[in-house]
């Protein structure tokens, strides 16, 4: 929508970080943090990508993770974290490139809500444009790209999971579990393994949206595709390179 593509903008959140002092989207992390605190351990190298001004990092923090790095596109909200927060590592980066994060370097991606700041612009979730389509591709393809094999991608969101799965199962090497929560409106926390396969019961139920999002793409142009496949082949470079790691992995 018109008035949401605020969201996607660094304009719109340096100028709101200058003000806000902390704001948590979707639930506080009393509500959701049983199932969260299952899928970590206390060594764990975490990634809190589009961490914004929340207080998920301290929370974790809290509770024992103390090797935590947070991850803006705002460098207000980075520049504020450097000084206040100094027990995080903190890098100003864009979620859909991660230039700053070298490979193969976290356990945990971590985020909360922030690929709804780049989707909630769209008119209908059934239907993103090429644009949004395209820097899903890239958040994906980034984040697998700095997760070790066996690493977990952690998403809150409030995003339906006939929704969010079909665009995560594009991309090989990473299973999806789904855990829920809330209690008038249901929430998602959809957890992926690097190096695990997504199981056939996922494939087949996610299969027709799977088919219409690949579809989507067949609309693209020439110049379009060739770019998006570009992309792809740099993104994915160093994955795929690591393939027999990730199929030894699987072995083990």
């Amino acid at each position: 929508m018109e008035s949401n593509k605020k969201y996607s903008t660094k304009y719109y959140w340096d100028n709101r970080f200058k003000e806000e002092e902390t704001y948590e989207w979707i639930a506080n992390f009393e509500e959701f943090g049983n199932i969260l605190l299952k899928y970590l351990k206390p060594d764990d190298k975490i990634l809190h990508i589009g961490c914004g001004n929340s207080k998920l990092s301290q929370q974790l923090f809290d509770r024992g993770f103390k090797n935590i790095t947070n991850l803006d596109f705002s460098s207000v909200i980075v520049e504020k974290g450097i000084i206040n927060e100094s027990h995080f590592s903190w890098t100003c980066d864009d979620i859909t490139k991660l230039k700053t994060i070298p490979s193969k370097s976290f356990d945990i991606v971590l985020e909360k809500a922030v690929i709804e700041s780049i989707t909630t612009k769209e008119k209908s979730p059934w239907n993103y444009s090429k644009e949004t389509s395209n820097d899903l591709d890239n958040i994906f393809q980034s984040i697998q790209r700095v997760l070790k094999i066996g690493g977990k991608f952690i998403s809150i969101s409030f995003t339906q999971p006939h929704f969010r799965i079909p665009h995560m199962l594009r991309y090989p090497f990473w299973d999806i579990v789904t855990d829920t929560f809330g209690t008038h409106f249901h929430f998602f926390i959809y957890v992926s393994t690097l190096g695990c396969k997504p199981s056939k019961e996922i494939f087949e139920k996610y299969e027709n949206f799977l088919n219409r999002k690949t579809s989507d793409n067949l609309r693209l142009n020439n110049k379009e595709k060739s770019e998006l496949k570009l992309n792809q082949i740099q993104n994915d470079k160093e994955l795929k390179e690591d393939e027999n790691s990730i199929l030894q992995w699987l072995t083990l």
